[in-house]
């Protein structure tokens, strides 16, 4: 297994990496596990002609507790469109694999779109994840089509506002 860096190193790593958002042109990997918090089940496949935000956190990651915000915003502007926002929860510390203790986590931070629990890590390997948080834009073709590492707002990058800028583009896009 691949050693994980702990969460305050990625930050600055993260200072020093290439401008974002970043251009991705591949078929997002259909979601893997069977337990949900705030939804049944969602196959991508389900969500053609659907634009689809998809975001790699963990509750005891700092940077990913600062990129909430920016999706409890983005759900409140996209009311009403085919947009949907995924959590994929995948844990890096023994207490974040406890499914009671995420649950418990997702109702302090008052999320409501639904999340994904990834305790053996298949989504993150399957989305070639290296970092928390990562946020992913799905056109309605069900490809990735842009990334963003590390927080949204980090340093005033003004992610939040690219990012929603680059769903709005994927929203006009004709099947």
């Amino acid at each position: 297994m691949r050693t994980l860096l702990p969460h305050f190193l990625i930050t600055s790593m993260l200072l020093c990496s290439a401008a974002q958002p970043t251009r991705v042109n591949q078929i997002a990997p259909e979601l893997q596990g069977i337990q949900w918090i705030n939804s049944q089940p969602i196959n991508l496949k389900e969500r053609a002609g659907k634009v689809t935000i998809v975001h790699f956190w963990t509750f005891d990651c700092i940077n990913c507790r600062h990129n909430l915000p920016s999706y409890q915003r983005w759900e409140e502007k996209l009311v009403g469109k085919d947009v949907a926002i995924i959590g994929v929860h995948t844990p890096e510390l023994p207490q974040e694999r406890v499914a009671a203790n995420v649950a418990k986590k997702i109702a302090e931070y008052k999320i409501t779109w639904p999340v994904l629990l990834d305790p053996e890590m298949k989504n993150w390997r399957s989305w070639k994840q290296e970092f928390w948080p990562a946020v992913y834009l799905v056109d309605k073709q069900g490809k990735i089509r842009y990334r963003w590492d590390g927080e949204l707002n980090y340093g005033g990058m003004d992610g939040e506002k690219k990012m929603l800028d680059l769903v709005e583009k994927l929203l006009a896009e004709n099947n």
